[in-house]
């Protein structure tokens, strides 16, 4: 099969860590027979990038002979209105739940373009999601897919803590809470990972708190291993990954009630999922610490491995196809 891949989001060298789940994904099709052409839409950059794909991308689905379309991101899935072929949208969170403020209220802009990537699910032959809280958002829409990102197992994989310190520049001694995203994105809640350092160390604990974002993602592998704890506030999420490959390298998550986290960590010991406030973050961070030991996560997040992932993907093409081809 033969598949024009749309997506808002693409690693680079300058932003190696963007969209590198998209290419993961991506890999593991290739690898299971997909003949993948990406087109990459900098929306990033400008929203005017999406009106110039809307017009370019049937000539582009045409030239490189593509069976079907993918578009990660609402807005993605939006712009591909205009070609003739099935269609897959996957949603990634946001742009179906919305931008929260650092009040945790979701921004106007972000409220302003639900709908856009609503309209998008509702024309799509096959639609993906990464939990149940967005398939929610979506009702009356047919085929929709609760498929979170997979897991690179092979790359998110445990190793020796002291050793990845040592290669991070990280001292050996101490206990770290790592902080896996934006510091200064109001979505991911940095302030209450800062409280939660704050109040261990008022405690007496030999604790900091580290983040890691814009990175390889072989440097994240080294913070994961190098850290004893993943914090996750965050005020939205579909289904983070930074959860789940923290679980495949048995690094413990304490995590706000959002996206998938309680299913993902139901089974996760040791691991906690707690109310976003800085009492029950600091009291769950204080036990996984004190219990000083690696999680069981990489089993519990087994099936979730990239080629089981991948071929569940492919299950929606083929059903997306036939919908196309009867013409819904």
């Amino acid at each position: 099969m033969r598949v024009l891949v749309v997506t808002n989001m693409w690693p680079s060298e300058q932003r190696p860590h963007w969209g590198a789940f998209v290419k993961s994904q991506v890999d593991s099709l290739s690898a299971a027979g997909i003949e993948n052409t990406i087109h990459e839409i900098e929306g990033w950059k400008s929203m005017g990038r999406y009106v110039s794909a809307l017009r370019a991308l049937p000539a582009i689905a045409k030239r490189c002979g593509a069976q079907l379309v993918h578009a990660h991101y609402g807005y993605s899935g939006a712009a591909c209105a205009r070609v003739r072929l099935p269609l897959v949208v996957s949603f990634c969170g946001d742009d179906l739940l919305g931008r929260p403020d650092e009040a945790g209220r979701l921004s106007f802009k972000s409220r302003a373009l639900i709908p856009l990537s609503r309209w998008a699910a509702g024309r799509a032959d096959g639609v993906i999601v990464k939990s149940e809280e967005m398939r929610r958002v979506i009702p009356g829409v047919a085929d929709v897919n609760v498929i979170p990102n997979g897991v690179d197992m092979e790359r998110f994989s445990p190793q020796p803590r002291d050793q990845a310190r040592a290669a991070l520049g990280w001292p050996v001694n101490g206990q770290v809470l790592l902080f896996a995203a934006n510091p200064e994105e109001p979505r991911k809640n940095f302030a209450l990972a800062r409280h939660v350092e704050m109040a261990l160390r008022a405690r007496g604990a030999d604790a900091r708190l580290e983040h890691v974002y814009g990175r390889p993602q072989s440097v994240m592998v080294q913070a994961m291993n190098a850290a004893d704890v993943l914090l996750l506030p965050s005020y939205h999420e579909g289904s983070p990954n930074v959860v789940k490959e923290a679980m495949s390298c048995g690094l413990p998550v304490v995590a706000a009630p959002v996206g998938d986290c309680e299913e993902r960590l139901r089974d996760c010991a040791p691991s906690a999922v707690v109310a976003r406030t800085g009492e029950a973050f600091t009291e769950a961070t204080a036990r996984v610490l004190a219990a000083g030991t690696r999680s069981n996560g990489r089993e519990r997040v087994a099936a979730l491995a990239l080629p089981a992932v991948a071929r569940r993907v492919m299950d929606v093409y083929e059903r997306a196809i036939a919908r196309f081809r009867g013409g819904r």
